[in-house]
């Protein structure tokens, strides 16, 4: 994955996880509710996989295959983790479901536990959103006839 494609999917993260974050927000002062859940912390991964999915589709006309993939899924899965825990800690307010990890003392048995399983979402999003990234990228490449 090139640097300019990290710098894209960390943009994308950011910018998903403090939109749906402030989104949520804004509904729950105006509907005196309390929407919000984890899913918020997956969202932003799977539409940046999606994007990037896009982008590899776009520049060499095929999915990625297993093992492009998967490399992608884990340097992304490293990047999305220290995008949480920045988030977590720089953005608290803003983005009140990343700082749930903030609540656990760093290193301790707890917060080690949440990264972890942080970490296996943001695997298996990005994994398995890159291919429909692709997938969908290449359909609507066919459909306009630049590929066969």
């Amino acid at each position: 994955m090139s640097a300019a494609g990290l710098i894209r999917y960390a943009a994308v993260f950011l910018a998903v996880a403090l939109g749906v974050a402030f989104l949520v927000s804004y509904l729950n002062t105006r509907m005196d509710g309390a929407l919000g859940s984890s899913a918020q912390l997956m969202v932003p991964a799977m539409i940046a996989a999606v994007i990037e999915g896009s982008q590899f589709a776009r520049r060499h006309k095929r999915k990625p295959d297993s093992r492009e993939a998967w490399n992608f899924a884990w340097v992304t899965m490293a990047l999305a983790i220290v995008l949480n825990i920045a988030l977590a800690y720089g953005g608290g307010a803003l983005v009140p479901e990343f700082a749930r990890l903030a609540i656990a003392p760093v290193g301790s048995k707890q917060f080690l536990i949440l990264l972890g399983l942080y970490a296996g979402g943001y695997l298996l999003c990005n994994r398995f959103f890159i291919a429909i990234g692709a997938g969908n990228q290449l359909g609507l490449m066919r459909s306009r006839g630049e590929i066969e």
